[in-house]
């Protein structure tokens, strides 16, 4: 048995995908060791129109900066262009394999930079993906390292993974939205972007992240793998006070998944303990600092995934539910002041048509994030507030149209349209158009 190395990695992931070219890495063989490489370079224009409207809050501190069809936080008119990678950034990947005493052995570094200045990333973890507005002049691009993972296995025991490498809860999602290649949602208001762009993230997904996990998947059934799994537990990116490094039990992450002919269903499954936040509410709901006096909560996601190729014709309907995740991303929003969990879910549906070296893509996805009873009743904390002030998103909705043509087998050829919206539990709402054509090079 091989061991699925990159089929299961982003980077590795292009022949599953269907909008590129199948990527073949590099093999090198040295006795019984096969070395390989492979990755991918992408560059797209990206012209994004943002239309007048009241300011909306995604992710407090952060200012909305990544997630809505525009990523600011106050009124919004303006036209940008840019020059960047997509939703994948550029990636080279190196693999080593061997197989001792029966036993498939392996080991992957995946490395992501982009190809805009992006290396003053002061932001939390000091991601280039959280780093927009550091395009100056005498600086480079920095580098994202996704992936640092092992695994050995075999046919009859299944395999195990260890390291860090993209998560379970999501992934189906992403690996199959046909924006991978190119751009889908820009959300850029400003010219000088991050190291990626959004996809259908908080669109119609939650984004899987790059977890350092250890994970059990068993042996091929017939078509169905279970896979069950452990990972380091992360803080919250958007509200500090909501903690989960540290707790005393690990994240737990899990997958059903069953392939046919041409088709696959899947379940994923994560939750992971968080510590309340250290706010005090007082008798009249105001809020002040104090001791922890909020209980440590434990927050679910769950996500369904079904794909079926019928001849030319590619169908793929996702949709997630979640108690304490958030919205966008782990932890995003997940939390009211008080320290109560919000719910949050979404899907995307997409269907794409295939004729020759021609592709054409149509796909739509929504994700909601839902108020508690706190922030109904305290709207100056966070949550629902008055009309033109700065709320709590309640939706982003998204429509991308694309056009997919394989120039050669390793080089493909972008142009996608969308349309984005976003919307707060005032009833605010702003939208943004946004056009990109690209080339995408796997390898």
């Amino acid at each position: 048995m091989r061991l699925r190395k990159l089929a299961l990695s982003a980077a590795g992931s292009l022949a599953l995908i269907g909008t590129v070219p199948a990527a073949h890495a590099i093999d090198m063989e040295a006795g019984d060791w096969t070395f390989s490489v492979n990755g991918n370079v992408n560059a797209n224009y990206v012209y994004t129109s943002c239309d007048s409207g009241s300011p909306i809050s995604f992710g407090g501190s952060l200012a909305g900066g990544v997630v809505g069809a525009c990523n600011i936080n106050g009124p919004i008119d303006d036209n940008v262009s840019s020059v960047r990678t997509g939703l994948l950034p550029a990636a080279l990947v190196f693999g080593a394999s061997t197989q001792q005493n029966g036993w498939d052995i392996s080991g992957t570094f995946g490395l992501y930079p982009g190809i805009v200045t992006n290396d003053n990333a002061n932001g939390t973890g000091g991601s280039p993906n959280l780093a927009p507005g550091n395009n100056v002049a005498l600086g480079s691009t920095s580098l994202d390292i996704r992936q640092v993972f092992l695994e050995f296995g075999n046919s009859e025991f299944g395999t195990v993974k260890a390291g860090r490498d993209f998560g379970l809860f999501g992934y189906d999602a992403i690996i199959n939205d046909m924006t991978i290649p190119a751009v889908g949602v820009a959300t850029n208001a400003v010219g000088s972007p991050a190291n990626t762009t959004l996809g259908s993230i908080g669109f119609g997904y939650i984004y899987t992240d790059t977890l350092s996990q250890i994970n059990y998947t068993t042996p091929d059934m017939g078509g169905f793998t279970a896979t069950a799994g452990v990972f380091q537990t992360i803080d919250s990116l958007s509200s500090p006070s909501t903690v989960g490094v540290g707790e005393s039990l690990p994240g737990f992450h899990g997958q059903l998944r069953y392939e046919w002919d041409g088709a696959f269903v899947s379940m994923n499954a994560v939750t992971l303990e968080v510590n309340g936040n250290d706010i005090d509410i007082d008798n009249d709901g105001a809020l002040e600092p104090g001791t922890q006096v909020i209980d440590d909560e434990r927050v679910y996601g769950v996500d369904l995934n079904y794909k079926q190729s019928l001849g030319a014709l590619d169908f793929l309907l996702s949709g997630y539910y979640t108690e304490g995740l958030g919205s966008v991303a782990y932890l995003f929003d997940a939390f009211d002041a008080e320290g109560n969990k919000r719910d949050s879910y979404g899907g995307l549906a997409q269907v794409t048509y295939t004729a020759g070296k021609n592709k054409f893509g149509l796909n739509y996805g929504i994700s909601y994030l839902d108020t508690t009873e706190f922030d109904e009743a305290n709207p100056t904390a966070d949550g629902v507030c008055d009309a033109d002030a700065v709320c709590l998103f309640e939706s982003n909705q998204k429509v991308t149209a694309g056009y997919y043509y394989s120039f050669t087998p390793n080089l493909t050829l972008t142009a996608e349209y969308s349309y984005a919206e976003s919307q707060n539990h005032a009833g605010d709402e702003y939208d943004a158009n946004n056009v990109n054509v690209g080339a995408f090079f796997s390898f």
